[in-house]
């Protein structure tokens, strides 16, 4: 791959081929010439974005999609995501398998775990999909369950136990890179077999015939990866097409993507844009606690008591190992990309389920072990629930147009026309970090021969976008090509106001429709691009500093910025604006600040305006603050008179007279 020629397939090209090799024999009969026409991108879907108005849907799907479900790409998708629940459905045996194996007394933990594997909504969900996950959760798992059996039996490995152990190893680097750390594992079992035997040909013959099989099965991509890119594994090439962080994560930052970890272990649907309501997410993240803990419980009382046996100790070992190791990849591969989502651990999730169903029971009197099929019952009922009230089919309201319509928009080389027929529910005032909601009645008088996006501007008096919104019509649900005339529909709308957006103003609502692909706009009757359909004022945040422009800027837990004012917001060049900040100090300082505010081309970095001064213009040195204390400190900023034309960032901040 190029990650400079952009493809259908993007980033999934430099996956491990095995699963789109498997799809591909299983639908080489049907002809798939069609895909370019199902697969209809949604331009501007949320990925990884839950908003209001909806706008999930990664396609815009057709309106003759139904009647042609079972031919060409459609049929061949359907069968590739038959294939996936095939192999999800060994997922969950291997679990049951793996349960007998490591719990061979509580015949229920097996059961148990199994149901909770096969009701879990997100593996569920990601069973249902053209995905090669299912293939790799598969055999992450079988592996586990072969050395987890290789470790337990009495009888020397035969050769064909290799054979099979290599073949599914290879199969897993084929499937999934980070299969490729059960390698090790492999090897640390051979060699307790070999040690415990006091053979040598576990370790020597085995690694021998299942290294080679792996190599020989998975081994050519590899090298063809190293003779392509470099890189045996193409990460280089599937990070830069898929992107990398900035900056790679570090503890902190892993720790405040938690939240999305689990909610993508439990059920976060869509493209990380439909969630499960979070009082569920709250009720398994203490189920999974429960779990951990007792599981916790149980190692350590085993450990200390020493009741079970060598080899099921091993065995036991293994599996938390395994579970350990594809977290800390997971880890590792988070910090270089946003991926944090805790369906990339299903490769040890017959292990995590047979754990977690473990610690939900063995510490409760047998005559109370019947609770521990609550965890289970509770996820049972959460997938049926799920595809009734959480994943309903996307619907379009269609609705009737009547009476003159406020504007309509013209395509500018046909007939083609929509018009905004009305407008429902436009606030008469909204904040900072909160969605202006609102919805729009669409109607086609005349059909449209292109593809049209909504525009939705929040534009202040000085004419500043502050808020923006582009969609497709009805959340992602209509191509403007595709109604017929006098189609109507409702468009709900909801626009993100940022955090740092100036208040008191009033803003404007602003709307039009353009083509993605080229930048041209629809225009009404006179010639405009944009119609205005209504103000809201902006008020600053709710605050009980009584400060304008409420806000919580930490300064090294000394200081805190909690508001500020701009006197114009559109100054000329040579003006002066003044600048007001309101400062919180957080403990008694013992070092006076000085406080330095700019006005920057952020493209630039061109300083066009600057004042360094202590607070109040030298009047209330920081050391003779009271924590807790309100300062008011204002700054004169004159614009400099070869300053052109832009939107310009202010900058502030606090050094110490001695730095540069």
């Amino acid at each position: 791959q190029d990650p400079a020629v952009q493809t259908a397939w993007r980033q999934e090209g430099s996956q491990p081929p095995l699963y789109y090799m498997l799809a591909a024999a299983l639908t080489s009969w049907i002809d798939t010439s069609d895909m370019s026409y199902w697969r209809r991108i949604n331009p501007h879907a949320d990925i990884g974005v839950v908003r209001p108005d909806g706008n999930a849907n990664m396609l815009t799907h057709r309106p003759d999609e139904a009647q042609s479900r079972f031919s060409g790409a459609l049929l061949a998708l359907q069968l590739s995501r038959l294939l996936s629940v095939a192999l999800s459905a060994g997922t969950v045996l291997v679990t049951y398998l793996l349960g007998l194996q490591l719990f061979p007394t509580r015949r229920e933990i097996a059961v148990l775990a199994m149901a909770f594997n096969a009701c879990l909504p997100m593996f569920l969900f990601i069973s249902g999909s053209a995905n090669n996950d299912n293939l790799s959760n598969l055999l992450g798992n079988l592996l586990t369950l072969l050395i987890v059996r290789l470790l337990l039996s009495e009888d020397v490995p035969r050769v064909r136990d290799y054979v099979v152990l290599g073949a599914v190893t290879g199969a897993g680097l084929l499937a999934k890179l980070n299969l490729g750390f059960f390698i090790p594992l492999i090897a640390l079992s051979l060699l307790w077999i070999s040690l415990r035997r006091r053979d040598w040909r576990p370790l020597v013959i085995g690694g021998v015939i299942s290294g080679a099989l792996t190599i020989l099965v998975a081994g050519w991509w590899y090298l063809r990866n190293a003779q392509l890119y470099g890189d045996p594994t193409g990460l280089n090439v599937f990070l830069d097409i898929v992107g990398r962080r900035a900056i790679p994560a570090n503890a902190a930052q892993l720790w405040s993507e938690r939240d999305s970890f689990l909610q993508a272990f439990w059920g976060f649907f869509g493209g990380m844009n439909v969630p499960l309501p979070i009082d569920i997410y709250t009720i398994y993240n203490a189920l999974a606690g429960i779990g951990l803990a007792g599981a916790l419980a149980y190692v350590v009382w085993r450990t200390v008591a020493r009741r079970v046996e060598s080899r099921l100790t091993i065995a036991h070992w293994i599996t938390l190992l395994w579970i350990a190791i594809t977290f800390v990849s997971y880890l590792r591969w988070t910090a270089e990309t946003p991926a944090s989502q805790g369906r990339l651990v299903f490769g040890a999730l017959s292990s995590i389920c047979v754990w977690l169903t473990l610690g939900w029971s063995w510490w409760l009197p047998r005559r109370t072990r019947i609770l521990a099929v609550l965890p289970v019952a509770f996820t049972a009922l959460v997938a049926i629930w799920t595809p009734i009230q959480v994943l309903p089919l996307p619907a379009v309201a269609y609705t009737t147009a009547s009476g003159e319509a406020l504007a309509t928009f013209v395509e500018p080389d046909s007939d083609g026309a929509i018009a905004i027929q009305a407008l429902a529910r436009l606030p008469a005032q909204v904040r900072p970090e909160a969605y202006l909601e609102f919805t729009l009645v669409n109607h086609v008088p005349q059909p449209l021969t292109h593809d049209w996006s909504l525009f939705v501007h929040l534009v202040t008096p000085d004419g500043v976008i502050i808020g923006q919104r582009d969609v497709y019509p009805a959340g992602g649900l209509i191509a403007t090509s595709d109604p017929p005339p006098n189609d109507a529909w409702l468009n709900p709308v909801a626009v993100w106001v940022p955090a740092n957006a100036y208040a008191p103003q009033t803003l404007a609502v602003i709307i039009g429709w353009y083509d993605l692909q080229t930048g041209e706009r629809m225009t009404l009757p006179d010639g405009g691009e944009t119609y205005t359909i209504g103000q809201v004022a902006l008020l600053p945040h709710a605050s009980d500093l009584d400060v304008p422009n409420p806000i919580n800027i930490n300064f090294a837990n000394q200081i805190e910025l909690v508001g500020y004012a701009v006197s114009d917001l559109s100054p000329a060049q040579g003006e002066a604006v003044t600048l007001t900040l309101y400062w919180r100090g957080l403990t008694q300082l013992e070092t006076d600040y000085v406080v330095f505010a700019q006005i920057i081309d952020p493209i630039t970095t061109t300083i066009y305006a600057a004042s360094d001064a202590m607070p109040a213009a030298w009047a209330r040195p920081t050391t003779t603050w009271t924590p807790g204390e309100i300062v008011e400190d204002a700054h004169t900023l004159t614009v400099s008179g070869d300053a052109p034309p832009g939107i310009y960032e202010i900058y502030v901040g606090l050094y110490t007279r001695g730095d540069d």
